[in-house]
């Protein structure tokens, strides 16, 4: 699984969601329905960092807040991590991509949702 396959699944998702965890959810079941085997929140190898989903070898963070500079951090944290080879950010924030394509030479891929909190 890529990361491009990934963001092809969720192009024009449009979810409704309470709170950020609900809209892991609603992005795990849209994955899970085009055939995507998901799992929620992985700890990974650093042994401080947790992902919200991850698709084979491909993270995927989800963000409805923070700055782009927290999030870039957070990417680089697991961009470090050996079971990682891509990383997917959701983001309800167009501000988040200014976020890097390229984090530790792995790709990096940005999809802005709408919809939104109910």
């Amino acid at each position: 699984m890529t990361a491009a396959e990934i963001v092809a699944a969720l192009d024009g998702i449009r979810p409704t969601y309470v709170s950020e965890t609900d809209l892991h959810a609603e992005l795990a079941d849209a994955l899970t329905a085009v055939g995507h085997h998901v799992r929620r929140e992985v700890r990974l190898s650093d042994g401080a960092s947790r992902i919200d989903l991850l698709v084979d070898r491909v993270g995927i963070e989800v963000k409805v807040d923070g700055t782009w500079k927290a999030v870039a951090w957070q990417l680089l944290r697991y961009a470090k991590c050996d079971e990682i080879d891509e990383l997917v950010l959701v983001t309800t924030r167009a501000s988040h991509r200014v976020t890097y394509s390229h984090v530790v030479h792995k790709p990096v891929h940005v999809v802005v949702v709408t919809g939104g909190s109910l």
